[in-house]
């Protein structure tokens, strides 16, 4: 089989036995380690403005052999997606509309434009959960655990 991966765990699984060490045990502490990893890499690649979504990645264990990392910020799916015409889901340009009685203040080059609304394309995504799911696992594993079911990728809330 091309570009197949196989590891025999056999022999750790012996050695494991033999230290008093379950394999449960044992597995708990490698997805721990490599939910770390996948947290430190995608911290790393994380779009910066203020910090604030880099610092809410975090790991959320539900069972013992499960970990869930990602962004606690409600912005975080947009910037790993994209939006509008420039995501990966594309829906086109949308419009923002100031608060009545306000106006949106954004820059454009160095001048500063006021306006009651905006056509906006959206902005592109930054894949920086996947790409450290990838540079913590490496592209084949991460393949192979995505075809297995054994890892994914969820789009989050109104997906």
């Amino acid at each position: 089989m091309a570009n197949a991966a196989s590891v025999d765990l056999s022999s750790l699984a012996k050695d494991l036995m033999a230290a008093g060490t379950s394999i449960d045990v044992a597995a708990q502490k490698v997805i721990m380690q490599t939910a770390m990893t996948v947290q430190s890499e995608a911290q790393s690649r994380a779009p910066i403005k203020s910090g604030r979504l880099r610092n809410s990645i975090s790991i959320r264990y539900p069972n013992p052999l499960t970990a869930i990392i990602g962004p606690q910020v409600e912005y975080g799916v947009y910037q790993e997606f994209g939006t509008g015409s420039r995501g990966e889901f594309p829906t086109g340009p949308y419009t923002i509309t100031a608060k009545p009685g306000k106006v949106l203040r954004f820059k454009v080059g160095a001048k500063t434009v006021f306006a009651r609304s905006v056509t906006h394309p959206g902005v592109r995504a930054r894949h920086y959960m996947r790409d450290g799911l990838e540079a913590a696992l490496g592209k084949e594993m991460l393949d192979g655990m995505l075809a297995a079911g054994t890892a994914q990728i969820t789009r989050g809330p109104n997906a």
